[in-house]
């Protein structure tokens, strides 16, 4: 997989993953910009979806995905942030990487919701506690509906008829080297658009560092890894711990897919073993909210409550016994991947 998804490899790699001929000479502003620059894009035309969707009216079939898209696009751009800072400034990104994460942890509550259904619908349980956490989940159809809600009105400000230019709107045109200190001052309302134009104006500006591209895919994947691996021995146990390492991994594959057509295969490979510790990780997470949801859901009778934790608590051992067996494996396929530090510069 390509950062473009089917996008031909950069001008002068042949696409091998070796780190022969032209990659070597190709610098990371030429490879990272596009990047970056298609990748902005991707999350305006998600954030148009969304706002689209919500438009449409009751009687037509909701588009389900796009908030999900929506916000894989913006985590995707996030993760990417953090090598680009190596080329176009700690301190310059650091206040777009603040507001879109801020903007991504706003968009938590509909996931939460949508999850915490799919998790309590998939669960064996007899046909009492089943019609008992049926009606709950009916309940709380309300919040779901306020937060997509929550969403769409996010995403209208940046419409041509929202609210007028607010200080990083001004910040965006200029990016005169303002730093955190010039963000949008506290109150004033949260907008995605004015960090996207930001991020675009400073990718740009011809003036950047002058780093390989080679050299920063290199430390882009061996600094995903390393943060995979400071966590990789966390007690399975620890809800916590195994939250932040999903993260960690999720980061990871899109590094990898990233960088992908400079290491080929190798990239490709890491990016699948992410993607399925990410996917089992997630399982796991979200039988963990779940059960924190059940052991304060008063609404439900008691003997179904007890019903529904003890059926969880099942599915979250048998899921943390298949994340550990599956991590070793995936660590083990990582390590042999990458038994060359990826970080060390190509030889020759």
């Amino acid at each position: 997989m390509t950062p473009l998804e089917g996008s031909p490899p950069p001008s002068g790699d042949d696409g091998t993953g070796t780190g022969d001929g032209g990659s070597a000479r190709l610098s990371a502003r030429d490879f990272l910009g596009p990047v970056l620059l298609s990748h902005i894009e991707r999350v305006r035309a998600d954030a148009r979806r969304v706002v689209a969707a919500s438009e449409q009216g009751e009687s037509t079939e909701p588009d389900v995905e796009a908030v999900h898209d929506f916000r894989v696009s913006l985590r995707r751009l996030r993760t990417l942030l953090k090598p680009a800072r190596r080329i176009y400034g700690r301190r310059r990104l650091r206040p777009v990487a603040e507001g879109l994460r801020e903007f991504a942890r706003e968009t938590g509550a509909l996931r939460d919701e949508e999850v915490l259904r799919e998790t309590l619908t998939a669960l064996e349980l007899d046909e009492a506690t089943q019609a008992a956490v049926a009606g709950w989940v009916a309940q709380r159809a309300h919040r779901e509906r306020e937060a997509r809600d929550h969403i769409v009105e996010l995403l209208q400000r940046d419409r041509p008829d929202g609210a007028g230019a607010t200080q990083a709107d001004a910040l965006a045109a200029g990016d005169t080297g303002a730093t955190q200190a010039d963000a949008p001052a506290a109150g004033e309302r949260l907008r995605l658009e004015p960090h996207l134009a930001r991020l675009e104006r400073r990718i740009s500006r011809r003036k950047a560092r002058k780093r390989g591209a080679e050299a920063l895919a290199r430390r882009a994947i061996g600094d995903a890894l390393d943060d995979v691996r400071a966590l990789a021995g966390s007690d399975p146990g620890d809800g916590a711990a195994m939250h932040a390492l999903r993260i960690r991994f999720k980061r990871l594959r899109y590094s990898a897919e990233t960088f992908s057509p400079l290491f080929g295969e190798r990239a490709e490979r890491t990016a699948k073993s992410a993607s399925r510790m990410q996917r089992r990780l997630g399982q796991l997470h979200d039988a963990d909210e779940a059960l924190a949801q059940m052991r304060s859901a008063e609404e439900l009778p008691p003997d179904a409550r007890a019903a529904v934790i003890e059926a969880l608590a099942a599915e979250r051992t048998r899921l943390a016994h298949k994340a550990t067996e599956e991590l070793a494996r995936e660590l083990e396929t990582l390590t042999s991947l990458w038994s060359d530090d990826p970080r060390a510069l190509p030889s020759g």
